[in-house]
């Protein structure tokens, strides 16, 4: 796009340079041709005759005043059409760019598996998409807003998006909702939030499905509607702002944890032990994570009863489903996700 944009300018520059040339020449040529003429009618002379607009010569002109004059208007005709065409070949050019990139997107987008979908860039939007890659995890996001995007591709140039309506099911599906693994929809009013949990459930009854909620009373509807979870900005904000008050470090604690950054590596992930995994079946004493990985195992999640055990002792065996809660830098996580695998 750059270099397009700079050949453009160049390209301009080249026909200003032209066109100053040319008034040059006929002002000069006039001057020569019929010395009673000032400067200025000169000027004007030419002016008028390669714009060809068709106003009155400044005086009757002379055979070889004639024949001079069009010479400026055909030089003035080649001047204008070089300024036509290098507006209109940068034009044509960047749709065909555009719509070159829109098209390998989709590519991109179509071939995406257990991704997220963010339906709606707003101020909620942006948090999450920071979120999302700083967790280096594959996402699509849906917003109806050109200039949203465009302020969104200044920070994050390599991120996918969709421009549409997302509650329509042709967009949830040019996001290859089918195949993604969860959805997030944030957009400003509850309604449009209730549409989209519908479809996406439709469209995929396996996906997660987190959900905005402005009003609480909605939250009975999404819930209904399809939604695995609601969030209300107004219940959060009051959460936090009271649990500020009463309990500062931990809660300074858990966002640092939650958050990272670029000063911290430490962050709270978690990891699912699959069926098949070679940790099924054995104590995390015999699997010795924090010795093979660097990680602590602050919590498990039971697969089978959903039931939560903080802080676990080396004695508690790992099963299927279960869902470790761990803290360290994603470089741990890592081998945690190797060690899996094994």
């Amino acid at each position: 796009m750059a270099i397009k944009e700079n050949r453009l300018q160049y390209n301009l520059l080249m026909v200003a340079f032209f066109l100053a040339l040319l008034l040059l020449f006929g002002t000069i040529g006039y001057k020569l041709i019929d010395e009673s003429w000032n400067w200025i009618d000169a000027l004007y002379m030419t002016f008028i005759s390669f714009s060809t607009v068709g106003f009155r010569e400044v005086d009757d002109l002379s055979l070889g005043e004639r024949i001079f004059t069009m010479v400026v208007v055909l030089l003035g005709i080649i001047v204008i059409s070089m300024l036509s065409a290098s507006v209109t070949s940068w034009f044509v050019q960047n749709e065909l760019l555009l719509k070159r990139k829109k098209q390998l997107m989709m590519k991109q987008i179509a071939q995406l598996k257990d991704h997220i979908i963010l339906c709606g860039a707003g101020d909620t939007g942006k948090t999450v998409v920071k979120e999302l890659v700083q967790a280096k995890k594959d996402f699509v996001v849906i917003e109806e807003n050109m200039e949203v995007i465009e302020a969104l591709q200044e920070h994050y140039p390599h991120i996918f998006f969709v421009h549409g309506d997302a509650t329509k099911d042709e967009v949830l599906e040019e996001a290859n909702i089918k195949r993604a693994k969860g959805l997030i929809s944030a957009l400003s009013l509850d309604s449009d939030n209730l549409f989209v949990v519908v479809s996406a459930r439709a469209l995929n009854p396996n996906m997660n499905i987190i959900s905005r909620a402005v009003d609480p009373s909605t939250e009975d509807k999404l819930y209904k509607a399809g939604a695995n979870y609601v969030i209300s900005p107004n219940m959060v904000e009051g959460t936090r702002m009271a649990s500020v008050l009463l309990r500062p470090t931990v809660v300074s604690f858990i966002e640092v944890m939650m958050r990272g950054g670029e000063d911290l590596s430490f962050r709270m992930e978690e990891v699912d032990v699959p069926a098949g995994s070679s940790l099924v079946g054995k104590t995390l004493k015999e699997a010795r994570i924090p010795q093979r990985t660097g990680l602590i195992v602050i919590a498990i999640k039971k697969g089978k009863d959903s039931r939560w055990m903080f802080n676990p002792s080396s004695n508690q065996l790992l099963e299927e489903n279960d869902r470790l809660i761990v803290l360290g830098d994603s470089e741990k996580v890592d081998k945690l996700f190797s060690l899996i695998k094994e």
